[in-house]
């Protein structure tokens, strides 16, 4: 190897250095001693990239964070760690390539979660970020992919934030259906204007029939209601099942999203993480089972199936 310092002698081995026995060289002339240089995928983490493709697929794969501690025998605090180091570059991944898409049928909802602390059970002196928190997420209807996902509260601001995101990323006229949810009527006015067929759908809800306990057993939609707000939306087309079912997906694949466990998110810095690893999964690693090949391949923004590897070495 040339010498990379003074780029005049040829450098011999003298060596190796670091837990992970990387070899050193040193230059007969100026000698200088330095290693080959190497990319750094993962930045400031020392673990190998084997090791975190293994831990990032066990988090994908429902595992808890303790689960997988013992599993891989990765500690903790490094494995929190490189889910924000990794959460960060599919977030970044997710805003380069998910952009000027032409969808036809949108969806959007919201998925409940919390951080820390049900809301139920605040105090007036905790963070704010603690409480109920909300995943709002829009899919295209027909090639199933996430077009914008925002993790936020459940208020009206949130939803122009969400609806803005939105619009960066798609052209052209559309329908789109939401829920109930008042604050979008305003939201979708402001972004798109006229240029939508909007639609919600409002769902009537029926008490429980008995079956377990009152708190547990949710409430049985009775009815639906599907109501046009602007532009020409097609009646066969309101509806939110993709959405609702790709909600189920993140309760399925996040084990901080299952219910009466101990799994749920402490940071909301994590949980954002997770939400950013889950959703660039779910579009260019994870095949739809209906579709046989992922959504961004679908949409035409991809040409083969992601790896793992692929998803969290992308510089």
């Amino acid at each position: 190897m040339t010498c990379l310092k003074c780029k005049h002698h040829e450098a011999k081995r003298c060596g190796f250095y670091g837990r992970q026995r990387i070899q050193r060289y040193r230059c007969p002339g100026c000698k200088a001693t330095f290693a080959e240089p190497r990319q750094k995928p993962l930045g400031r983490h020392y673990i190998s990239t084997g090791k975190a493709v293994q831990i990032i697929t066990l988090l994908l794969e429902g595992m808890s964070v303790r689960a997988v501690s013992r599993v891989t025998g990765a500690h903790q605090g490094t494995i929190l760690s490189l889910l924000l180091t990794v959460g960060k570059k599919c977030r970044n991944l997710f805003d380069a390539r998910v952009r000027n898409i032409r969808p036809r049928f949108v969806q959007a909802d919201e998925l409940w979660t919390f951080v820390h602390t049900k809301e139920a059970h605040l105090r007036s002196d905790v963070p704010k970020e603690w409480g109920d928190q909300y995943i709002w997420m829009a899919i295209d209807s027909e090639t199933k992919m996430v077009l914008s996902y925002l993790v936020a509260k459940r208020e009206g601001s949130s939803a122009y934030e969400f609806i803005r995101d939105l619009s960066e990323r798609v052209t052209g006229r559309f329908q789109i259906t939401t829920d109930g949810l008042r604050s979008y009527v305003p939201a979708i006015e402001e972004s798109f204007g006229a240029d939508i067929d909007f639609a919600q759908l409002l769902k009537i809800y029926g008490t429980s029939d008995g079956e377990g306990p009152e708190w547990y057993n949710p409430s049985k939609v009775t009815a639906t209601i599907p109501i046009s707000i602007s532009g020409h939306p097609k009646l066969e087309r309101i509806s939110t099942s993709h959405v609702e079912r790709a909600n189920l997906s993140v309760r399925t694949h996040l084990r901080r999203f299952t219910r009466l466990s101990l799994g749920f998110s402490k940071t909301l810095e994590h949980l954002t993480a997770a939400i950013h690893l889950y959703m660039t999964f779910f579009n260019f690693c994870r095949v739809h089972q209906t579709l046989r090949v992922t959504p961004a391949m679908q949409a035409g923004i991809a040409d083969h199936i992601w790896s793992i590897e692929e998803l969290i070495c992308v510089i």
